[in-house]
């Protein structure tokens, strides 16, 4: 199981704790979705980026922005043609001397690129913005709209936001057309797989994008009352989900590792693979993910 992808998602969850401090700046991430330096300011559209965050890379390409990346994180794989850019390591141990050698217009990463690091790209005197993972899909709408007057793509960004609002308009009408000709109001539990096995069972909870992902598609998340990720085999097994969607490349290890394989799910085929980009990261992909969701549950 490539468990490096939950460890991501963790990180995106602590790295906002950790980015604030007691100084104004540190402040402003507290209250707003981003912070942007203040000591070197965007003067002009930036024609050079370097994107520290696989979610900022898969929103620059649906902007029309893809060809204005020079750099790019480890983890930044969608869309297949992020893989001919320049990688500057991870995200929160990025090699910053690269990133300062390049001399981008601008830096942009999310909320896991220290604050330290934020401090060394800004006295190179770059333009850095941090944006603060949000756990809405209005959220995710909002780093879109800053993105596109930064790059002066006001009506791209616009047009993205309204085609998302649609295609979710259309999701809902499709599965409440479905609900009504079954006539079954009931929202079926979902269960979505982070981790599971010997490292502990981990699951969204109620303040996740993810839980926002299952809701608008329809479903009722077990765990959104979950910690910090954390959820007990024994609560899975007691709330017995009746659906259950784990990362493509989990799914066919997760329905034959005891004692997962004796879930009512999975003895009655309820156990779906989805592409964990389109679940893990904030972009218009997620609707893609609402939209499988949504099918699956109106089956």
């Amino acid at each position: 199981m490539k468990f490096y992808k939950y460890i991501f998602l963790i990180l995106n969850f602590i790295s906002i704790i950790n980015f604030t401090s007691c100084n104004e700046r540190d402040k402003d991430m507290k209250t707003n979705k981003y912070i942007i330096s203040k000591k070197t300011p965007i003067k002009s559209v930036p024609k050079t980026i370097i994107s520290v965050s696989p979610a900022i890379t898969s929103i620059l390409f649906d902007l029309e922005c893809g060809d204005k990346l020079i750099g790019r994180s480890d983890f930044c794989n969608y869309p297949p043609e992020v893989k001919n850019i320049k990688s500057i390591g991870g995200i929160n141990n990025s090699n910053l001397e690269m990133i300062i050698s390049m001399k981008p217009d601008i830096v942009i990463t999310s909320s896991i690129f220290t604050k330290k690091m934020f401090e060394t790209i800004e006295t190179a005197n770059i333009p850095i913005i941090s944006f603060k993972e949000t756990n809405t899909i209005d959220g995710m709408y909002d780093i879109i709209k800053v993105l596109g007057d930064i790059l002066n793509k006001k009506d791209k960004a616009n047009q993205i936001i309204r085609e998302s609002k649609t295609k979710l308009q259309e999701i809902k009408t499709k599965r409440e057309k479905i609900i009504k000709t079954k006539n079954n109001k009931k929202m079926p539990k979902v269960y979505y797989v982070i981790g599971y096995g010997q490292s502990g069972d981990f699951s969204a909870g109620k303040n996740t994008y993810i839980h926002q992902i299952i809701t608008l598609a329809g479903g009722d998340n077990i765990a959104k009352n979950t910690v910090n990720w954390s959820f007990s085999t024994e609560e899975l097994f007691s709330q017995q989900p009746d659906i259950i969607f784990v990362r493509k490349e989990d799914s066919s290890n997760f329905v034959n590792t005891y004692p997962y394989n004796k879930l009512n799910a999975v003895k009655n085929n309820k156990v779906y693979g989805i592409e964990s980009e389109l679940m893990d990261l904030q972009t218009p992909r997620s609707i893609q993910a609402i939209e499988f969701i949504s099918e699956i549950i109106s089956l």
